[in-house]
């Protein structure tokens, strides 16, 4: 029973941290404009959120698993831990898109790589506060 519990949690803590960092980079996408949000740009908003988060999930989905796997192998609780391995996350999906660019115009500035790393960052934390059991305390 506590392996079904575990894949939930996985799951619903992956789809949660994939969601945010979706989010995350649809907000450094817009940037100022978000200031003057109507109904049809916060829709279209919603929507870059949503095909960033589908690429985050495909790219993130190994790595995921893999961080995961390692957690719970030795069995690591530590909040650190999975916020580290979204930067990390993030990082890969970073270096993935440089490499694969041909051209003059590239990813490779500070205000790309500073989206990634905030968006793994918010990623990690939302996988740690939907999918990390919480410990329980002491009795007293």
């Amino acid at each position: 029973m506590s392996v079904v519990v575990a894949i939930v949690r996985f799951t619903l803590g992956f789809v949660a941290a994939a969601l945010t960092a979706g989010a995350v980079q649809a907000l450094f996408v817009t940037g100022a404009d978000l200031l003057a949000l109507d109904g049809a740009r916060l829709e279209s908003l919603g929507f870059l959120a949503l095909l960033a988060a589908t690429q985050s999930a495909v790219f993130a989905l190994p790595f995921a698993v893999l961080a995961a796997f390692v957690a719970a192998w030795l069995p690591i609780r530590s909040r650190l831990f999975f916020v580290a391995s979204g930067v990390l996350i993030a990082l890969a999906g970073f270096s993935a898109q440089y490499v694969s660019e041909a051209g003059a115009q590239t990813i490779y500035n500070s205000y790309a790589l500073a989206a990634y790393v905030t968006s793994g960052l918010a990623a990690g934390l939302m996988y740690v506060l939907v999918a990390v059991p919480k410990k329980p305390k002491p009795a007293a």
